[in-house]
C-alpha cells in the first residue's frame, strides 16, 4: 500500500468533483498525488549546506514516506493530501473554494517548512543517526573550524 491513495483523498475533497476535475482518469490523480509526495520530500529534506549542521533535527524522509497504513503520521498524511488537492486543482476549477484551498496549502507548506528548520518539532517523525562529534574521519563535515592561520613572514 502507498502512503498516499485516491481513495484517501475523499477527507480533503469530495470523490465526486476529484472525478469532475480528472475527468475521471485514475491517471491524473495518480500524477497530483506522486508531485504531492514528491513536494513534501523536498520540504523535509535537509540540503548539504554546512548550515543544515547546526544541531536541528534532520529527518528520514524515506522512512516518513515509506510508511503505511496506521504506521503513517497523520499530520503529514494530511498535508500531502492538501498538496496533492493543491495539484489536482490547478488542473481545473470544477466548483472547489480556490481561496480555502490555497490558505490550507500555504499553511501545509509553512508547517513544513518550520519541521525543516525546526521551528516546529514532532517527535513521532523518525530521525536520521546524529554525526558522532568525535569522528575526525570527515573534516569536510563539520559547520566550521577553529585555529589560527600559519605565522605569516615578509621574507
Amino acid at each position: 500500500m502507498p502512503f498516499l491513495t485516491k481513495e484517501e483523498l475523499k477527507t480533503v475533497i469530495r470523490m465526486n468533483k476529484v472525478n469532475r476535475i480528472a475527468d475521471a482518469d485514475d491517471l491524473i490523480i495518480q500524477q497530483a498525488i506522486n508531485t504531492a509526495i514528491t513536494e513534501a520530500k523536498s520540504r523535509l529534506t535537509a540540503n548539504h549546506k554546512k548550515a543544515w549542521m547546526d544541531g536541528r533535527l534532520r529527518y528520514d524522509v524515506d522512512a516518513i514516506f515509506n510508511a503505511t497504513g496506521e504506521d503513517r503520521n497523520p499530520m503529514i498524511h494530511d498535508i500531502t493530501k492538501v498538496i496533492a488537492l493543491w495539484w489536482l486543482i490547478l488542473r481545473n476549477n470544477a466548483g472547489v473554494d480556490y481561496e480555502v484551498i490555497a490558505a490550507r496549502y500555504q499553511f501545509g507548506i509553512d508547517y513544513l517548512k518550520d519541521l525543516a528548520t525546526g521551528e516546529a518539532n514532532d517527535g513521532t517523525l523518525p530521525l536520521l543517526p546524529e554525526d558522532d562529534p568525535n569522528d575526525d574521519s570527515d573534516n569536510t563535515a563539520k559547520p566550521f573550524r577553529m585555529g589560527s592561520r600559519k605565522k605569516f613572514h615578509h621574507e
